[in-house]
């Protein structure tokens, strides 16, 4: 009896030593990591929004289901040579309080519609959407069909993915896995796991190619201890947000492109009861089926490139962006007393 009231009480002092090591760390991270942009207030929680440049059409970047706004650390500031753009963190992520529940693609999109509206960010958009965040562009427009000039779909989900048995394997670990490591998360072994470099593939591979800076950015995200818990309440929404998503109409002749990775390893360790030929074939399948949403479409494929194709190959998405906001951009009228200088600027828009 006295050993086991020794080992409970060994396992709760360092239990408690963990949780404080946690709390101590993510003071110390609010401290050395401040918000770079703003927090708006959208009813009740504060989200962060970051937006760099002048110009319009104004580009908004949804990052993926793991992602907030330093995922777009690659791409924003060379956007930004070409007109307004702003990323930002979804309620939960980053910099930005936690939401109320359920985190639905619905909702997201219209917290995204509130701060942007309280933040003066006026239309029109061109609708940047990676992953999970194709689905909350895709239902912004919907709700908001005037707002939106164009389109581009990074890799993004499709609405029909969870019918294939191999999506379903896919997403299935998360469910388990979440849950654990947000507890782990609580008692600082995440922390110290990254702080030790010994952080599993999941991280290490989406941090191999950001740069030295932006990597301290990425850990502090994913050692907060609501990091994993926020995941896993998008992760449970998930299937509802598909079958609302079902329900959309088309994008019309809207411009729209969609950016599809086509790498040799798409996602770090799948789960080994997946056949990656397979998962390969379906992922392709829906991506080119995205292209159906619109009679004004284009297909890109990221051959370098995973999952996190803004890490990967930064420079594709930003020229893919580019060519979309010129497109949406009013074309300049000609006139004798003109021609010349229009000629100049032509040349200098080139790529």
């Amino acid at each position: 009896m006295r050993w086991l009231i020794r080992i409970t009480f060994s396992l709760f002092l360092l239990a408690l030593i963990g949780v404080g090591y946690q709390l101590v760390g993510m003071v110390q991270d609010r401290k050395q990591y401040p918000p770079p942009g703003q927090l708006i207030d959208v009813g009740g929680h504060k989200l962060h929004l970051y937006c760099t440049g002048e110009g319009s059409p104004t580009v908004i970047l949804e990052a993926a289901g793991p992602g907030w706004s330093v995922y777009w650390s690659k791409v924003q500031p060379d956007l930004a040579k070409v007109t307004r753009v702003c990323s930002y963190d979804r309620a939960g992520f980053g910099w930005s309080d936690a939401g109320p529940l359920p985190r639905s693609g619905e909702r997201m999109a219209d917290e995204l519609h509130q701060l942007l509206t309280r933040a003066g960010i006026s239309g029109p958009y061109v609708l940047v959407g990676h992953s999970l965040g194709g689905f909350i562009v895709r239902l912004y427009r919907q709700a908001h069909p005037d707002e939106v000039v164009g389109m581009v779909l990074v890799d993004a989900g499709h609405e029909r993915q969870f019918e294939q048995e191999e999506f379903r394997k896919f997403v299935a670990p998360g469910r388990i896995v979440f849950p654990i490591i947000r507890a782990v998360t609580g008692l600082g072994l995440t922390r110290l796991l990254i702080s030790l470099d010994l952080s599993p593939s999941f991280f290490s591979e989406q941090e191999k190619n950001a740069s030295a800076e932006v990597r301290p950015l990425l850990r502090t995200g994913w050692m907060q201890t609501r990091y994993f818990k926020t995941m896993a309440d998008e992760g449970e929404a998930l299937p509802d947000t598909c079958a609302h998503v079902q329900r959309l109409g088309s994008l019309g002749d809207l411009p729209l492109t969609v950016l599809t990775a086509t790498g040799p390893t798409w996602w770090p360790d799948l789960p080994p009861d997946i056949d990656p030929a397979k998962f390969r074939e379906m992922w392709l399948h829906f991506q080119t089926d995205l292209t159906k949403l619109s009679t004004n479409s284009r297909q890109v494929f990221a051959d370098r490139s995973s999952h996190f194709i803004q890490f990967d190959q930064p420079k594709l998405v930003v020229e893919t962006v580019r060519q979309m906001v010129e497109t949406d951009r009013p074309k300049p009228t000609t006139s004798p007393n003109s021609s010349q200088p229009l000629l100049h600027q032509a040349a200098n828009l080139a790529p």
